[in-house]
């Protein structure tokens, strides 16, 4: 009995224990983050031991880089005693003023949360991290998890790259035209717009094959999306607002099904402003449409082969740039809310977004865009 009653006795106190040091790191991830997020670089390394305070201080400065907005940590599997513990640590964050919350989905987006294994030692109350290990399979989009970026910032983005490779500056010119042309057409407007310049390794590690591809969105979450694009490439003012103008209207969703509007409407705040004639996939469009010997359809089927990407890109462009002259921009940004936010089906949203039947819309633009085309 006596025993038995040790032994419940030794259970209760480790329990305790467990307790008493899940709270000591809790209370230090929060004082890192209230740190982090006033810009207290002091207050971010006081829980740090010494030794790993270099590491600690390059994620510091890509956070801050990237106008990091919340920070909610968690630990999981506590394990250790005698004063070093091991835990399992996610860490959710958002960045340029989204103000993300705890909820079901707060740890699932990889982009978005940092997973590390910790080790800390705790005394009296109070934990000092001593070991800080990412857990592996980091993408290309998420480079502020593993290296040292550089900045550069304009008025409506941060446009960031590896220490070391290309120069931020020189995109803020040609990103900052973009960003307004894509704020024209947003949905969901960012609190700025985040680009990263990839080198050429880090390029060719994104895209595999595609070996045409020039930039693309990599959405990290529904709050955050990164724009990322091939640096061996002067900047490109029509490919930053095609890829920005992705990130204006579809900000709050994890992309959707609807290629023909998704690229038309990117392509769109891209070319818009731009007379037809200068328009330059206008000839891959003439060449598709000979080759399929289209007749009027706007919701194209697209197609996934790198061949017909510029094609059906142009194409998608003419659809809707004839929606936005025939019924408005208003309208349009309805109709693609409808159909590429909400996946509801054209002939479903037209009546009540484009004020005609979706017959009607395909049987005006179709005129239009064969003329075009000529």
């Amino acid at each position: 009995m006596m025993a038995g009653c040790g032994g419940v006795v030794a259970v209760r106190a480790g329990a305790g224990r467990v307790r008493e040091a899940t709270s000591a790191i809790r209370t230090a991830l929060a004082e890192q983050g209230a740190a982090l997020q006033r810009g207290d670089r002091t207050g971010w390394l006081r829980p740090v031991d010494p030794a790993l305070q270099p590491e600690l201080l390059r994620l510091y400065g890509n956070l801050r880089g990237f106008h990091v907005s919340a920070w909610l940590p968690r630990t999981t599997s506590m394990t250790g005693d005698h004063g070093s513990w091991q835990a399992a640590v996610q860490i959710r964050v958002c960045f340029a003023d989204t103000r993300c919350t705890r909820d079901a989905e707060t740890y699932v987006p990889l982009g978005d949360v940092i997973t590390a294994a910790t080790v800390w030692r705790v005394t009296d109350g109070r934990a000092a991290l001593t070991t800080f290990t990412f857990a592996n399979g980091t993408p290309i989009a998420v480079p502020w998890k593993t290296g040292e970026l550089s900045f550069a910032e304009g008025s409506r983005v941060v446009v960031a790259a590896s220490a070391g490779g290309p120069a931020p500056s020189s995109w803020i010119a040609a990103a900052d035209r973009a960003a307004l042309a894509a704020d024209r057409y947003a949905i969901a407007r960012p609190g700025k717009y985040l680009i990263y310049l990839a080198a050429e390794d880090e390029w060719a590690a994104a895209i595999g094959a595609d070996e045409d591809a020039l930039g693309f969105v990599d959405r990290t979450s529904k709050q955050t999306a990164f724009t990322v694009v091939d640096a061996a490439e002067a900047p490109d003012e029509h490919l930053l607002k095609h890829e920005l103008g992705h990130v204006s209207t579809l900000l709050g969703t994890l992309g959707g099904d609807a290629d023909w509007a998704i690229e038309g409407m990117a392509e769109y705040v891209a070319w818009e402003q731009t007379p037809m004639a200068a328009y330059r996939r206008k000839a891959a469009a003439r060449a598709l449409a000979g080759r399929t010997g289209w007749q009027g359809r706007l919701d194209l089927p697209w197609s996934p082969a790198p061949a017909d990407r510029v094609g059906y890109y142009a194409m998608a462009y003419l659809a809707v740039r004839c929606l936005a002259s025939a019924y408005g921009k208003e309208q349009l940004l309805s109709f693609f809310t409808g159909v590429a936010r909400n996946g509801r089906a054209p002939a479903d949203v037209a009546l009540t977004t484009l004020g005609v039947p979706w017959a009607t819309a395909e049987a005006t633009c179709h005129p239009k865009i064969d003329g075009w085309l000529r």
